[in-house]
């Protein structure tokens, strides 16, 4: 059975395709469809931004490569950002029945990480111990098997603790599941690797 953050990946998937797949290529966003995403799966964030054009400019940002589309991969680029920059609005909105499976995606993402990093006194940050009972509770599917390996824990550390404190913040655990669900999502398309570099809870 998936655990609550293999769910949350896999809605990732779930969701891109299902406004992916409205016109044009299957494998991207095109203005529209973001627009369309935005404003039913992402209504919480919209609410928050003062700005009428905040999808062109997310566009403009998300689009990397310049091809007037939003891949997969920039897609996730968006979610861990907003997980990070809204993470105060969906936790204080996570009972709100209207929530959509984005939103409480996101939410899942941000609970797990609460969950691990809150057995000692540093709540905002996974320690060693913390990090390795979260790989074996929440990354079980054979997908993530070539990816994270519980028994090397202090390689994943290293390879997530950006800023080299022997702790490992949202942020940097937020870049970890980009990783996670970049690989998983090539998976699950018959693909064998990502884009990308790194070990641990990166794309190889």
């Amino acid at each position: 059975m998936p655990s609550d953050l293999e769910r949350a990946m896999e809605t990732l998937i779930v969701v891109f395709h299902r406004y992916a797949d409205t016109e044009g290529s299957k494998a991207s966003l095109s203005r529209k469809e973001l627009k369309q995403l935005m404003e039913t799966e992402l209504s919480s964030f919209l609410k928050t931004q003062k700005d009428p054009a905040a999808v062109d400019r997310i566009m403009r940002d998300l689009d990397s490569n310049g091809d007037g589309e939003v891949n997969f991969e920039e897609f996730v680029s968006l979610v861990v950002g907003l997980s990070i920059a809204c993470e105060q609005i969906y936790k204080m909105q996570k009972q709100a029945a209207d929530m959509s499976k984005l939103e409480k995606a996101i939410v899942a993402i941000v609970e797990v990480f609460e969950e691990y990093a809150g057995t000692d006194e540093q709540k905002s940050q996974l320690n060693n111990a913390e990090l390795g009972q979260l790989i074996k509770a929440q990354l079980t599917s054979p997908e993530f098997k070539d990816k994270v390996d519980p028994e090397n824990i202090k390689e994943v550390m290293e390879e997530l603790d950006k800023n080299h404190d022997g702790e490992v913040n949202f942020r940097e655990f937020s870049q970890c599941i980009a990783g996670l669900a970049r690989a998983y999502y090539m998976k699950k398309h018959g693909k064998d690797k990502c884009r990308g570099r790194g070990r641990g809870c990166q794309d190889k």
